[in-house]
């Protein structure tokens, strides 16, 4: 779990607006306010960087052309799943994560560390592709 905690302090130093970076790092340092960081970073992708994160218009629930679109930015087969989802707080199969979690609103991201992709879907079914590339 240590490896996972310092794996979300990662997509926030990547992926999370400068002017609210401060307050989920101070949520990030508190394991109690895991769940109100989750919810806070889940909830509202307009603290997510701009020039860092690609919408899917319109989303895709189909996991294998959402593998293919993480795939063409580098990602492996495996990724580390973070919010509303079975495989909240582990590292597993990205192919996996995407048939358990597309299209269905469950707030997650799916981070491919060695490619520094990730995907993301709302609560309202808004989905991105962040990627520092």
């Amino acid at each position: 779990m240590e490896n996972n905690h310092l794996v979300l302090r990662e997509i926030i130093d990547l992926f999370v607006e400068p002017s609210r970076k401060a307050r989920y790092v101070y949520l990030w340092e508190k394991p109690k306010r895991r769940s109100q960081l989750l919810d806070e970073l889940l909830h509202d992708a307009g603290y997510l960087r701009h020039d860092r994160r690609r919408e899917l218009d319109p989303p895709l629930s189909d996991p294998d052309q959402l593998l293919a679109l993480m795939r063409k930015k580098g990602a492996g087969k495996t990724c580390h799943a973070f919010g509303r989802s079975e495989f909240d707080g582990q590292e597993t199969d990205l192919c996996a994560a995407l048939a358990e979690v597309a299209g269905r609103m469950c707030e997650v991201v799916l981070y491919s560390r060695e490619a520094k992709v990730a995907f993301v879907e709302e609560h309202d079914g808004h989905q991105f592709i962040l990627s520092v590339k």
